[in-house]
């Protein structure tokens, strides 16, 4: 074999076995079990086609519907052993960095409820689940973190210990015996309950959060309301300056034609980045707010009483005008963050794996005002 022809084929193996070993490591789980309406928001596309046996990614978005379900079981990738439990109406992100040499994971919750049980694998692994800036650690435990239509947070645990750490910095602990909770606008408290009852008492504590919703529908409405057209426009701006950018998309379409990265520290990528990060952090101090926002209104769409219907918001606007608004741009800001979430995926590719800003840092500053629109 002439020599040329060598290399060619040494050049398609090697760019083969980089492309694998990247997809292994953006690996964060696999599918173990699957039931009825569930969807994963993968590269700016939405994936309806889940399978047993399928993987879960870095940055991937995963919704079930009224009658959906997942289990995901972990991936070594992620230093631990054991499941996320996906309920029904729920949609949370996850993801997996490697953080001063250990892994470190998250689920973002943007409302529903995940269960977690795991052990770690060996090393210093973590994994956290997160809503807002309430922050669940867990090294290896069993637990469930319920978010409600109200903005209230449940964490329940019937095997060893979860440090829930609030947006003031306090921090309790959720154990065998006692749960975590929240009411909107006010701060984390211990609550004791048996193991026996932590069922019961989850389903009492949801129904009594979606009947507090109920007696005060219109004016919860309106607090929605005002932050919805508070943070669309800024974020539709900001989404639309990312989708312009070249540097963007000259990535998608090396992505698309299966291009591998050049190294983080190639000059002309660390150029990539230093434009990258901008856009990205922009949308990222948006999105935090708003997509919690827009999947709530959906979430409650089925527990605004009839009677409300008619009632005016601040801006003059009926309940029921403003529901069926939210409902028709729902599709529109789901690819929006579908965009950025595939961004920040590329942008990783060219970063060692890590985001802008890494899991764990403290230069998240522009989170720490409130997460809890209903404070306003």
């Amino acid at each position: 074999m002439h020599t040329y022809k060598r290399f060619a084929v040494l050049f398609v193996v090697v760019t083969a076995l980089e492309t694998l070993a990247f997809a292994a490591q953006n690996q964060v789980g696999i599918v173990q079990e699957i039931m009825g309406t569930v969807t994963v928001t993968r590269n700016g596309k939405v994936l309806s086609q889940i399978d047993l046996g399928d993987p879960i990614e870095n940055y991937d978005l995963i919704k079930t519907g009224s009658d959906g379900g997942m289990v995901i079981g972990l991936t070594s990738e992620t230093g631990m052993r054991g499941t996320l439990i996906v309920k029904p109406k729920s949609v949370f992100t996850v993801k997996t960095q490697v953080v001063s040499g250990s892994p470190k994971t998250e689920a973002d919750v943007l409302g529903g409820s995940i269960g977690v049980k795991v052990k770690k694998i060996s090393g210093d692994p973590s994994l956290n689940v997160k809503t807002g800036n309430t922050v669940m650690g867990v090294r290896g435990t069993e637990f469930v973190v319920v978010i409600s239509v109200n903005n209230g947070l449940l964490v329940t645990c019937n095997e060893g210990k979860v440090a829930c750490t609030g947006d003031e910095g306090d921090e309790l602990y959720a154990v065998p015996g006692q749960v975590v909770a929240r009411t909107a606008g006010e701060r984390l408290k211990n609550i004791p309950v048996a193991v026996s009852s932590l069922e019961d008492f989850q389903n009492r504590w949801y129904t009594e959060e979606i009947s507090a919703f109920k007696s005060s529908a219109v004016r919860a409405l309106d607090q929605y309301a005002r932050a919805y057209f508070r943070y669309r426009d800024d974020f539709r701006k900001k989404s639309d300056e990312l989708a312009r950018e070249p540097i963007f998309l000259q990535w998608k379409k090396e992505f698309r034609e299966g291009i591998a990265p050049a190294p983080s520290r190639d000059i002309q990528v660390m150029k990539q980045k230093a434009v990258m990060v901008k856009k990205l952090m922009n949308i990222r101090q948006v999105l935090f707010f708003f997509e919690r926002i827009y999947y709530r209104l959906d979430e409650i769409q089925s527990y605004v009483p009839a009677t409300a219907l008619r009632s005016k918001l601040y801006n003059g606007q009926n309940v029921q005008d403003f529901m069926r608004l939210v409902a028709s741009e729902k599709s529109e800001f789901e690819r929006r963050a579908a965009e950025y979430r595939f961004a920040l995926r590329l942008y990783a590719q060219r970063n060692d794996g890590k985001e802008p800003v890494s899991i764990g840092d403290e230069e998240d500053s522009f989170f720490d005002d409130t997460d809890s629109f209903f404070q306003e």
